[in-house]
């Protein structure tokens, strides 16, 4: 049945770490603000690159455990195994790139690719609220979902819409957020937009946190075109047993954005509005700590230097673990030590 919104969240084996802390707190800011809820659990392997690992299948039955849990006490939600049959892919290509004659699985760098749209149409709303399972938000307004649709329904090319990416400066500038789109070129800097809080346009999108407006997709965009990868990101596809037909998914969305003259805009909503942020590490002292993170976030204990920007610093979690694993000589045997196993 057709819903008016949706929280749709992807889900791999491998996120049962932090999703049992995460879930519930992105279920307590969004579950009263959507008509649906549908965890995209994307059980495929990569053969090789990050999204590998061990205890794979101790994993999955964790996962699988605690999205049943969910399900049981809420009437809202589903859980939607992505489907990688002939079938389904086709149903896809059919809503999302019905120009294209080949639909990828998996972006260049075995990143997720058709689990994103297929999660996108098992939602079967107007307005799907997207984000991967790793989110946090702040500011807990629980009526920033309708003043974005507000936003959506009075902004002819806004296509997306988002909640403000990091907590609020006493500004409301924008800090450095971080991101790139090694495909695109072009790109431009986000436009603050007139209004009571913060609020910005931008012309590409995230695949971590959106809201999108399918309708105006269906209208303004119609059918997304794959970016190709460069010759040397095809290269690395093949060495690492990956498929060089497509860049991510949010360079896929960005570049048919720019072709179309369409935005996004992220907003922080009125009260305390609603901010993301994005933990951009992973260790165990990461896991151990994440939800006295969560807490902070939530209670609103945010030092200063922690505003305006998008990913959790060091002014709010101690990353010097994580930092230290990515030096370049770590970095470099672990690309050498995938290699061979592939």
């Amino acid at each position: 049945m057709q819903v008016r919104s949706a929280l749709q969240i992807n889900l791999h084996p491998l996120d049962v770490r932090h999703a049992v802390h995460t879930l519930p707190h992105q279920l307590d800011v969004w579950g009263d603000q959507v008509d649906r809820i549908v965890f995209t659990v994307d059980t495929r392997q990569s053969k090789s690159g990050r999204y590998t690992g061990s205890a794979y299948e101790e994993s999955r039955r964790r996962l699988f455990a605690l999205l049943e849990a969910i399900a049981l006490k809420s009437p809202k939600a589903e859980i939607s195994e992505v489907d990688y049959s002939p079938a389904a892919l086709e149903a896809v290509r059919q809503r999302y790139f019905s120009t294209s004659r080949v639909h990828p699985e998996k972006a260049f760098d075995g990143g997720p690719f058709h689990a994103y749209f297929y999660g996108l149409l098992k939602t079967n709303a107007d307005y799907v609220v997207h984000m991967d399972s790793d989110m946090l938000f702040g500011g807990g307004s629980q009526v920033w979902l309708e003043e974005a649709i507000g936003w959506l329904k009075t902004t002819p090319d806004a296509l997306f819409a988002g909640p403000l990416p990091g907590p609020p400066r006493a500004d409301g500038a924008l800090g450095d957020l971080h991101g790139g789109f090694p495909g695109l070129s072009g790109v431009q800097p986000p436009e603050r937009l007139a209004a009571a809080y913060p609020a910005y346009r931008f012309r590409t999108v995230s695949t971590r946190i959106f809201v999108l407006d399918q309708v105006r997709f269906d209208a303004s965009v119609g059918a997304l075109e794959l970016v190709r990868p460069n010759l040397r990101r095809r290269i690395r596809a093949k060495l690492f047993r990956q498929s060089p037909l497509t860049m991510p998914a949010e360079e896929i969305i960005s570049a048919a954005m720019m072709r179309k003259g369409l935005c996004r805009i992220d907003l922080l909503g009125s009260g305390a509005g609603l901010y993301s942020l994005h933990p951009p590490y992973r260790t165990d002292t990461f896991y151990r700590e994440l939800p006295h993170l969560i807490a902070r976030i939530v209670a609103g204990a945010i030092p200063d230097a922690q505003r305006g920007d998008y990913d959790v610093n060091s002014s709010m979690f101690d990353w010097t673990e994580a930092l230290r694993q990515k030096t370049v000589g770590r970095r470099l045997a672990r690309a050498a030590r995938t290699l061979l196993s592939s």
